[in-house]
């Protein structure tokens, strides 16, 4: 990746400067301290605090045009951390400025098509990482947000090669998948569907409570701070992702809704037996799961 004579050496472009995109700009720049990075954030305030992190040389209000970029010399690298909808339309763009373009968008159905129908597919790098915090926007951003981190890529794109190297200096630990569509139906059940229940969980406490909720908030444990964390994520990222994964968050739900409706029954008719036998097979699918990450390195709280 480099770029053409006169160009800036090392240089990257992060396409949305939230707490994504400025996470990832405080990774390189501590693992690269030479690093220019620049950033393009419509936001005023979150211009503001992207900047004063001291991860950007500087931060634009828009893409700046091909011809002001040529001069500058192009970007190395292009991250596109906006929404799935957004990173689609901002892709053709991001690729006239930058030798290859990646995105970190949690669905990668929409931005592949994209992609393939822009004849980008040379240059686009697809990747995901599992990484993130319940907070929002460039003030909560963390130079060691992906240290550790499962970072996915899609096989089968020549640029996923290229942005490798950038992505081990995060600290993440890349893994492959073979297809968008696996991608997002994995997302279903690990992100996209337990939002959604993490939220659920806060509306039925919410409605359960009713006007006692504000005697009852000092009782919560942690079971339920654990549960109902995920409630505070901002919705203005949600919407566009859960929209784009529809088809594979249904289903999801709807195995939830069943799952929930069987501890139901078990309850209404005070069968201790099938109670036991839920617990017992859910209590059984976490040790498995644990065992499965624990074995490949990473550690369960």
């Amino acid at each position: 990746m480099n770029g053409r004579d006169g160009a800036r050496p090392a240089s990257v472009l992060v396409v949305g400067c939230g707490l994504m995109g400025t996470s990832l700009a405080l990774a390189l720049h501590r693992a690269r301290p030479g690093l220019v990075v620049h950033g393009v954030e419509r936001s005023e305030v979150h211009r503001a605090q992207a900047l004063a992190t001291g991860a950007f040389a500087e931060v634009f209000p828009a893409l700046p045009e091909p011809d002001e970029a040529e001069r500058g010399g192009r970007y190395e690298l292009g991250i596109l951390a906006v929404p799935v909808d957004a990173a689609c339309a901002l892709l053709p763009a991001t690729a006239r400025l930058a030798d290859v373009v990646m995105d970190i968008c949690s669905v990668k159905r929409p931005v592949v098509e994209a992609a393939e129908a822009a004849g980008l597919k040379a240059v686009f790098a697809p990747t995901h990482p599992m990484a993130g915090t319940a907070d929002s926007g460039p003030a909560h951003a963390r130079a060691d947000l992906f240290e550790g981190r499962t970072w996915i890529v899609l096989d089968g794109w020549p640029a996923c090669e290229a942005v490798a190297p950038w992505l081990e200096r995060t600290g993440a630990r890349m893994v492959h998948l073979p297809s968008a569509d696996d991608h997002d139906a994995a997302m279903a059940s690990v992100s996209h569907g337990v939002h959604l229940a993490s939220l659920s969980a806060m509306l039925a406490y919410r409605r359960t409570a009713g006007g006692r909720a504000g005697d009852w908030a000092l009782l919560a444990g942690p079971g339920f701070r654990d549960v109902t964390r995920l409630s505070r994520s901002a919705p203005d990222f949600w919407v566009p992702t859960l929209t784009a994964n529809r088809d594979h968050v249904t289903l999801y739900l709807r195995a939830l809704a069943e799952e929930l409706n069987a501890f139901a029954r078990a309850l209404d008719e005070a069968d201790g037996d099938a109670l036991h036998q839920r617990l017992t097979e859910a209590r059984m699918a976490r040790l498995a799961w644990e065992e499965k990450v624990n074995h490949d390195g990473e550690t369960t709280p």
